[in-house]
Protein backbone atom coordinates (compact mmCIF):
# COMPACT_ATOMS: atom_id res chain seq x y z
CA UNK A 1 0.00 0.00 0.00
CA UNK A 2 3.21 2.35 0.94
CA UNK A 3 4.51 1.57 -2.17
CA UNK A 4 1.57 2.35 -4.41
CA UNK A 5 1.43 5.96 -2.15
CA UNK A 6 4.96 6.62 -3.00
CA UNK A 7 4.76 5.75 -6.77
CA UNK A 8 1.13 8.16 -7.25
CA UNK A 9 3.02 10.86 -5.29
CA UNK A 10 5.75 10.17 -7.81
CA UNK A 11 3.47 10.43 -10.15
CA UNK A 12 1.44 13.69 -9.21
CA UNK A 13 5.18 15.35 -9.08
CA UNK A 14 5.82 14.85 -12.49
CA UNK A 15 1.96 15.83 -13.39
CA UNK A 16 2.50 19.32 -11.38
CA UNK A 17 5.74 19.79 -13.74
CA UNK A 18 4.58 19.27 -16.69
CA UNK A 19 1.18 21.67 -16.03
CA UNK A 20 3.42 24.55 -14.78
CA UNK A 21 5.85 23.75 -18.35
CA UNK A 22 2.44 23.80 -19.84
CA UNK A 23 1.73 27.54 -18.72
CA UNK A 24 4.75 28.95 -18.88
CA UNK A 25 5.79 27.70 -22.65
CA UNK A 26 1.98 29.28 -23.40
CA UNK A 27 3.43 32.74 -21.79
CA UNK A 28 6.29 32.63 -23.72
CA UNK A 29 4.78 31.96 -26.54
CA UNK A 30 2.24 34.70 -26.10
CA UNK A 31 4.80 37.03 -25.29
CA UNK A 32 7.46 36.18 -28.33
CA UNK A 33 4.10 36.53 -30.63
CA UNK A 34 3.02 39.82 -29.64
CA UNK A 35 6.62 40.97 -29.55
CA UNK A 36 7.28 39.99 -33.02
CA UNK A 37 3.98 41.46 -34.56
CA UNK A 38 5.22 44.67 -32.67
CA UNK A 39 8.83 44.68 -33.98
CA UNK A 40 7.81 43.48 -37.29
CA UNK A 41 10.54 40.67 -36.86
CA UNK A 42 9.67 37.44 -38.21
CA UNK A 43 11.78 35.28 -36.74
CA UNK A 44 10.86 36.54 -33.43
CA UNK A 45 7.26 35.13 -34.84
CA UNK A 46 8.77 32.09 -36.23
CA UNK A 47 9.84 31.40 -32.50
CA UNK A 48 6.92 32.02 -31.50
CA UNK A 49 5.07 29.51 -33.09
CA UNK A 50 7.18 26.97 -32.11
CA UNK A 51 6.97 27.86 -28.82
CA UNK A 52 2.88 27.17 -29.60
CA UNK A 53 3.73 24.00 -30.98
CA UNK A 54 6.07 22.83 -27.67
CA UNK A 55 2.30 23.48 -25.67
CA UNK A 56 1.05 20.42 -27.30
CA UNK A 57 4.00 18.06 -26.40
CA UNK A 58 4.06 19.93 -22.67
CA UNK A 59 0.54 19.20 -22.53
CA UNK A 60 1.14 15.20 -23.58
CA UNK A 61 3.28 14.69 -21.18
CA UNK A 62 1.01 16.25 -18.33
CA UNK A 63 -1.80 13.61 -20.12
CA UNK A 64 0.46 10.77 -20.03
CA UNK A 65 1.43 11.28 -15.88
CA UNK A 66 -2.08 11.75 -15.15
CA UNK A 67 -2.90 8.67 -17.07
CA UNK A 68 -0.24 6.65 -15.39
CA UNK A 69 -1.51 7.31 -11.86
CA UNK A 70 -4.47 4.92 -12.50
CA UNK A 71 -4.48 2.20 -10.74
CA UNK A 72 -4.01 -1.33 -12.19
CA UNK A 73 -7.21 -3.39 -13.21
CA UNK A 74 -8.58 -6.05 -15.17
CA UNK A 75 -7.20 -5.02 -17.92
CA UNK A 76 -4.43 -3.12 -17.31
CA UNK A 77 -2.99 -5.65 -14.26
CA UNK A 78 -0.06 -4.16 -14.88
CA UNK A 79 -0.83 -0.50 -14.13
CA UNK A 80 -0.67 2.31 -16.96
CA UNK A 81 2.49 3.41 -16.59
CA UNK A 82 3.80 3.21 -19.87
CA UNK A 83 1.25 5.80 -20.99
CA UNK A 84 3.81 8.05 -20.08
CA UNK A 85 6.22 6.21 -22.59
CA UNK A 86 3.41 6.57 -24.87
CA UNK A 87 2.67 10.58 -24.38
CA UNK A 88 6.89 10.91 -24.91
CA UNK A 89 6.68 8.62 -28.01
CA UNK A 90 4.17 12.14 -29.26
CA UNK A 91 5.76 14.84 -28.04
CA UNK A 92 9.37 13.39 -30.21
CA UNK A 93 6.76 13.37 -33.04
CA UNK A 94 5.72 16.97 -32.25
CA UNK A 95 9.29 17.52 -32.09
CA UNK A 96 10.46 16.44 -35.74
CA UNK A 97 7.33 17.45 -37.16
CA UNK A 98 8.02 21.19 -35.54
CA UNK A 99 11.77 20.85 -37.02
CA UNK A 100 10.47 20.51 -40.63
CA UNK A 101 8.03 23.52 -40.59
CA UNK A 102 10.66 25.86 -39.46
CA UNK A 103 12.80 24.42 -42.13
CA UNK A 104 10.67 25.47 -44.99
CA UNK A 105 9.86 28.85 -42.92
CA UNK A 106 14.09 29.18 -42.99
CA UNK A 107 14.17 28.51 -46.59
CA UNK A 108 10.91 30.85 -47.61
CA UNK A 109 13.41 33.82 -45.84
CA UNK A 110 16.25 32.89 -47.53
CA UNK A 111 15.51 35.48 -49.96
CA UNK A 112 13.91 38.39 -48.16
CA UNK A 113 15.56 41.32 -46.52
CA UNK A 114 13.57 41.31 -43.16
CA UNK A 115 13.16 45.02 -41.47
CA UNK A 116 12.79 45.08 -37.58
CA UNK A 117 10.92 48.45 -36.99
CA UNK A 118 12.35 47.99 -33.08
CA UNK A 119 15.42 45.61 -32.74
CA UNK A 120 16.15 46.48 -29.15
CA UNK A 121 12.67 45.56 -27.94
CA UNK A 122 12.85 42.45 -30.02
CA UNK A 123 16.09 41.49 -29.05
CA UNK A 124 15.21 42.42 -25.56
CA UNK A 125 12.22 39.44 -25.66
CA UNK A 126 14.08 37.03 -27.16
CA UNK A 127 16.53 37.15 -23.52
CA UNK A 128 13.75 37.33 -21.28
CA UNK A 129 12.75 34.12 -23.29
CA UNK A 130 16.10 32.83 -23.27
CA UNK A 131 16.45 33.36 -18.95
CA UNK A 132 12.75 31.92 -19.14
CA UNK A 133 14.14 28.64 -20.84
CA UNK A 134 16.96 28.01 -19.14
CA UNK A 135 15.16 28.11 -15.93
CA UNK A 136 12.68 26.03 -16.84
CA UNK A 137 14.57 23.18 -18.91
CA UNK A 138 16.31 23.24 -15.41
CA UNK A 139 13.13 22.85 -13.56
CA UNK A 140 11.98 20.04 -15.94
CA UNK A 141 15.43 17.88 -15.83
CA UNK A 142 14.87 17.94 -12.08
CA UNK A 143 11.57 16.49 -11.75
CA UNK A 144 12.03 14.06 -14.48
CA UNK A 145 15.36 12.88 -13.01
CA UNK A 146 14.11 13.01 -9.78
CA UNK A 147 11.11 10.57 -10.78
CA UNK A 148 12.49 9.38 -14.15
CA UNK A 149 9.87 10.53 -16.40
CA UNK A 150 10.84 10.26 -20.07
CA UNK A 151 8.51 12.76 -20.89
CA UNK A 152 9.67 15.29 -19.07
CA UNK A 153 13.47 14.80 -19.82
CA UNK A 154 12.50 15.23 -23.43
CA UNK A 155 10.79 18.47 -22.65
CA UNK A 156 13.52 19.18 -20.93
CA UNK A 157 15.82 18.90 -24.01
CA UNK A 158 13.82 20.65 -26.08
CA UNK A 159 13.75 23.85 -23.33
CA UNK A 160 17.45 23.59 -23.30
CA UNK A 161 16.93 23.80 -27.10
CA UNK A 162 14.60 27.06 -26.75
CA UNK A 163 17.57 28.71 -24.88
CA UNK A 164 19.56 28.12 -27.56
CA UNK A 165 17.07 29.40 -30.36
CA UNK A 166 16.21 32.53 -28.40
CA UNK A 167 19.78 33.85 -28.64
CA UNK A 168 20.17 32.64 -31.97
CA UNK A 169 16.95 35.17 -32.81
CA UNK A 170 19.14 37.73 -30.79
CA UNK A 171 22.36 37.25 -33.03
CA UNK A 172 20.00 37.38 -35.88
CA UNK A 173 17.62 41.10 -35.06
CA UNK A 174 20.72 42.75 -34.86
CA UNK A 175 22.13 40.99 -38.04
CA UNK A 176 19.23 41.54 -40.02
CA UNK A 177 18.90 45.57 -38.18
CA UNK A 178 22.43 45.97 -40.36
CA UNK A 179 21.05 44.69 -43.27
CA UNK A 180 22.97 41.49 -43.70
CA UNK A 181 21.18 39.02 -46.34
CA UNK A 182 20.35 35.57 -45.46
CA UNK A 183 20.63 35.88 -42.09
CA UNK A 184 16.92 35.40 -40.90
CA UNK A 185 16.71 32.19 -43.20
CA UNK A 186 19.56 30.48 -42.00
CA UNK A 187 19.28 30.96 -38.21
CA UNK A 188 15.63 29.61 -38.90
CA UNK A 189 17.26 26.87 -40.37
CA UNK A 190 20.07 26.15 -38.05
CA UNK A 191 16.93 26.49 -35.57
CA UNK A 192 15.21 23.41 -37.26
CA UNK A 193 18.13 21.05 -37.38
CA UNK A 194 19.27 21.50 -34.04
CA UNK A 195 15.48 20.86 -32.86
CA UNK A 196 15.24 17.51 -35.46
CA UNK A 197 18.01 16.09 -33.54
CA UNK A 198 16.50 16.17 -30.39
CA UNK A 199 12.98 14.90 -31.92
CA UNK A 200 15.19 11.87 -33.26
CA UNK A 201 16.99 11.30 -30.21
CA UNK A 202 13.95 11.48 -27.98
CA UNK A 203 11.59 8.74 -30.70
CA UNK A 204 14.09 6.87 -30.09
CA UNK A 205 14.15 6.51 -26.45
CA UNK A 206 10.54 6.40 -26.66
CA UNK A 207 10.67 3.51 -28.76
CA UNK A 208 13.06 1.54 -26.57
CA UNK A 209 11.10 1.90 -23.61
CA UNK A 210 7.53 0.73 -25.09
CA UNK A 211 9.82 -2.27 -26.59
CA UNK A 212 10.47 -3.06 -22.64
CA UNK A 213 14.28 -1.63 -22.92
CA UNK A 214 16.72 -2.93 -20.27
CA UNK A 215 18.03 -0.30 -18.31
CA UNK A 216 21.38 1.40 -18.09
CA UNK A 217 24.85 -1.13 -17.24
CA UNK A 218 24.86 1.01 -14.12
CA UNK A 219 21.57 0.55 -12.76
CA UNK A 220 22.05 -3.39 -13.33
CA UNK A 221 25.19 -3.64 -11.97
CA UNK A 222 23.86 -1.92 -8.81
CA UNK A 223 20.70 -4.51 -8.87
CA UNK A 224 23.35 -6.99 -8.99
CA UNK A 225 25.74 -5.91 -6.12
CA UNK A 226 22.70 -5.41 -3.66
CA UNK A 227 20.92 -8.99 -4.54
CA UNK A 228 24.66 -10.09 -3.52
CA UNK A 229 24.32 -8.24 -0.34
CA UNK A 230 21.75 -10.18 1.19
CA UNK A 231 22.10 -12.93 3.68
CA UNK A 232 20.71 -16.54 3.02
CA UNK A 233 20.72 -15.23 -0.98
CA UNK A 234 23.75 -18.44 -2.67
CA UNK A 235 23.13 -16.64 -6.02
CA UNK A 236 20.50 -15.69 -8.91
CA UNK A 237 20.20 -16.12 -12.13
CA UNK A 238 17.69 -14.65 -14.88
CA UNK A 239 17.53 -11.45 -13.79
CA UNK A 240 15.75 -8.78 -16.21
CA UNK A 241 14.91 -5.69 -15.53
CA UNK A 242 12.78 -3.29 -17.88
CA UNK A 243 11.04 0.35 -17.83
CA UNK A 244 7.63 0.96 -17.30
CA UNK A 245 6.92 4.79 -17.66
CA UNK A 246 9.05 6.72 -15.57
CA UNK A 247 9.50 3.32 -12.76
CA UNK A 248 11.24 -0.01 -13.42
CA UNK A 249 9.58 -3.90 -13.21
CA UNK A 250 12.31 -6.75 -12.98
CA UNK A 251 12.20 -10.54 -11.67
CA UNK A 252 14.87 -12.61 -10.76
CA UNK A 253 15.54 -16.55 -9.81
CA UNK A 254 17.71 -16.34 -6.16
CA UNK A 255 18.96 -19.20 -5.13
CA UNK A 256 18.82 -20.33 -1.41
CA UNK A 257 19.83 -23.30 0.89
CA UNK A 258 17.56 -26.14 0.26
CA UNK A 259 17.59 -26.85 4.18
CA UNK A 260 15.94 -23.54 4.72
CA UNK A 261 11.95 -23.78 5.36
CA UNK A 262 9.93 -22.39 3.57
CA UNK A 263 9.03 -19.39 6.07
CA UNK A 264 13.04 -17.98 6.14
CA UNK A 265 13.12 -18.38 1.91
CA UNK A 266 10.10 -16.27 2.20
CA UNK A 267 12.23 -14.06 4.52
CA UNK A 268 15.33 -13.52 2.33
CA UNK A 269 12.01 -12.65 -0.68
CA UNK A 270 11.08 -10.16 1.04
CA UNK A 271 14.35 -8.50 2.78
CA UNK A 272 15.55 -8.38 -0.95
CA UNK A 273 12.90 -6.79 -2.08
CA UNK A 274 13.15 -4.42 0.82
CA UNK A 275 16.82 -3.59 0.09
CA UNK A 276 16.52 -3.20 -4.01
CA UNK A 277 13.64 -0.62 -3.19
CA UNK A 278 15.56 1.52 -0.61
CA UNK A 279 18.41 1.45 -3.40
CA UNK A 280 16.80 1.60 -6.66
CA UNK A 281 14.24 4.27 -6.50
CA UNK A 282 12.39 3.79 -9.56
CA UNK A 283 11.99 -0.14 -8.53
CA UNK A 284 8.04 -0.35 -8.45
CA UNK A 285 8.38 -4.13 -8.41
CA UNK A 286 10.70 -6.99 -8.46
CA UNK A 287 9.43 -10.21 -8.68
CA UNK A 288 11.56 -12.84 -6.73
CA UNK A 289 11.50 -16.22 -7.32
CA UNK A 290 13.03 -18.89 -4.71
CA UNK A 291 15.15 -21.95 -5.97
CA UNK A 292 16.77 -24.35 -3.71
CA UNK A 293 20.34 -25.29 -4.22
CA UNK A 294 23.26 -27.34 -3.11
CA UNK A 295 25.71 -25.72 -1.43
CA UNK A 296 28.78 -27.93 -0.93
CA UNK A 297 30.66 -26.43 1.86
CA UNK A 298 29.11 -24.73 5.37
CA UNK A 299 30.12 -22.64 7.86
CA UNK A 300 29.95 -24.09 11.16
CA UNK A 301 30.18 -22.86 14.89
CA UNK A 302 30.67 -24.58 17.75
CA UNK A 303 31.46 -23.37 21.59
CA UNK A 304 34.56 -25.11 23.36
CA UNK A 305 35.15 -25.30 26.63
CA UNK A 306 39.02 -26.05 25.78
CA UNK A 307 40.84 -25.15 22.87
CA UNK A 308 42.39 -28.82 21.96
CA UNK A 309 42.02 -29.36 18.30
CA UNK A 310 39.45 -31.56 16.95
CA UNK A 311 39.50 -33.11 21.00
CA UNK A 312 38.27 -30.04 22.09
CA UNK A 313 35.16 -30.20 24.34
CA UNK A 314 31.93 -28.82 23.41
CA UNK A 315 30.47 -26.19 25.85
CA UNK A 316 26.79 -26.44 27.53
CA UNK A 317 26.32 -22.40 26.71
CA UNK A 318 26.88 -20.65 23.87
CA UNK A 319 27.42 -17.04 25.35
CA UNK A 320 29.56 -17.96 27.77
CA UNK A 321 31.80 -20.19 26.09
CA UNK A 322 35.51 -19.80 26.42
CA UNK A 323 36.50 -20.57 22.39
CA UNK A 324 34.26 -21.20 19.60
CA UNK A 325 35.18 -23.37 16.85
CA UNK A 326 35.20 -22.13 13.21
CA UNK A 327 34.31 -25.27 10.84
CA UNK A 328 34.12 -25.49 6.86
CA UNK A 329 32.92 -28.93 6.03
CA UNK A 330 32.03 -30.26 2.78
CA UNK A 331 28.58 -32.51 3.68
CA UNK A 332 28.73 -34.17 -0.30
CA UNK A 333 32.65 -35.83 0.20
CA UNK A 334 32.22 -35.65 4.44
CA UNK A 335 36.04 -33.78 4.83
CA UNK A 336 36.90 -30.76 6.81
CA UNK A 337 37.53 -28.12 4.64
CA UNK A 338 39.38 -25.79 6.69
CA UNK A 339 38.89 -25.50 11.15
CA UNK A 340 40.29 -23.08 13.29
CA UNK A 341 39.13 -22.31 17.37
CA UNK A 342 39.10 -18.65 18.34
CA UNK A 343 38.47 -16.94 21.99
CA UNK A 344 34.77 -15.77 22.53
CA UNK A 345 35.93 -11.86 23.44
CA UNK A 346 32.14 -11.50 24.59
CA UNK A 347 32.51 -14.37 27.59
CA UNK A 348 33.08 -12.26 30.42
CA UNK A 349 30.05 -9.52 29.62
CA UNK A 350 27.89 -9.02 32.19
CA UNK A 351 24.73 -8.93 30.18
CA UNK A 352 23.95 -10.45 26.68
CA UNK A 353 26.99 -12.01 25.91
CA UNK A 354 24.75 -14.28 23.36
CA UNK A 355 23.76 -11.58 21.28
CA UNK A 356 27.07 -9.63 21.05
CA UNK A 357 28.71 -13.22 20.50
CA UNK A 358 26.47 -13.28 17.54
CA UNK A 359 27.50 -9.97 16.35
CA UNK A 360 30.66 -11.30 16.29
CA UNK A 361 30.49 -14.41 14.83
CA UNK A 362 28.17 -13.51 12.16
CA UNK A 363 31.11 -11.43 10.76
CA UNK A 364 32.60 -14.23 9.69
CA UNK A 365 29.82 -15.68 7.78
CA UNK A 366 28.73 -18.00 9.43
CA UNK A 367 25.92 -20.34 8.22
CA UNK A 368 25.08 -22.49 11.28
CA UNK A 369 25.65 -22.96 14.99
CA UNK A 370 26.14 -26.57 16.63
CA UNK A 371 24.97 -25.89 20.21
CA UNK A 372 22.70 -27.29 23.57
CA UNK A 373 21.77 -24.25 24.96
CA UNK A 374 20.73 -21.11 23.30
CA UNK A 375 18.77 -18.20 24.71
CA UNK A 376 16.09 -16.59 22.96
CA UNK A 377 17.96 -13.18 22.12
CA UNK A 378 20.68 -14.80 20.87
CA UNK A 379 18.41 -16.90 19.03
CA UNK A 380 16.50 -14.93 17.26
CA UNK A 381 19.36 -12.66 16.13
CA UNK A 382 20.85 -15.52 14.96
CA UNK A 383 18.22 -16.26 12.85
CA UNK A 384 17.43 -12.62 11.57
CA UNK A 385 21.05 -13.33 10.22
CA UNK A 386 19.77 -16.42 8.61
CA UNK A 387 21.93 -18.73 10.59
CA UNK A 388 20.64 -22.36 11.00
CA UNK A 389 20.93 -23.85 14.58
CA UNK A 390 21.61 -27.29 15.60
CA UNK A 391 21.59 -29.19 18.58
CA UNK A 392 24.88 -30.75 19.62
CA UNK A 393 25.72 -34.19 20.40
CA UNK A 394 28.73 -35.82 20.47
CA UNK A 395 31.36 -35.62 23.50
CA UNK A 396 34.33 -33.97 21.59
CA UNK A 397 34.91 -31.54 18.26
CA UNK A 398 35.37 -33.88 15.55
CA UNK A 399 32.51 -36.75 16.69
CA UNK A 400 30.01 -33.60 16.74
CA UNK A 401 31.31 -33.03 13.04
CA UNK A 402 30.77 -36.14 11.77
CA UNK A 403 27.23 -36.48 13.21
CA UNK A 404 26.62 -33.32 11.37
CA UNK A 405 27.89 -34.30 7.97
CA UNK A 406 26.25 -37.44 9.18
CA UNK A 407 22.89 -35.37 9.22
CA UNK A 408 22.00 -37.10 12.72
CA UNK A 409 21.96 -33.70 14.43
CA UNK A 410 18.25 -32.28 15.00
CA UNK A 411 17.17 -28.22 14.02
CA UNK A 412 16.52 -26.37 17.03
CA UNK A 413 13.21 -24.75 15.97
CA UNK A 414 13.02 -22.23 18.99
CA UNK A 415 15.35 -21.04 21.95
CA UNK A 416 16.23 -23.82 24.75
CA UNK A 417 15.38 -21.17 27.66
CA UNK A 418 13.44 -17.88 27.93
CA UNK A 419 15.99 -16.29 30.55
CA UNK A 420 18.72 -13.89 28.65
CA UNK A 421 22.35 -14.24 28.85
Amino acid sequence: MGKMSNADDTLRKGERAALVSAWVTGLLALGKGVGGLFTGSVVLISDAVHSAIDVLPVTASWLGLKVSRRKPDERFPYGYFKAESVASLFISIFIIVAAFELVLEGYSRLFEMSNVSLPLVAAGVSLVSAISSALLARYQRKVGEDIGSQSLITNARDTYMDVFVSLLVVAAIALAHYEVPYVEGLAIISMSLFILKIGLESIKDSVFALMDISPSKEVEERVVRTIGSVAGVEGFADLKLRRSGPFLLGEVTVKVRKQLDVERAHQISARLEEELRLDIKALEAMVVHIEPCEVQETRLVVPLKNDAGMASVPAEKFGRAEYFALVSVNRDHRRVEEWSIMTNPERDREARAGLHAVKALVQEKIDALITCDIGEIAFHALRDHLVSIYLLDGERLDEVLDNFMDGKLEVILEPTRMERD
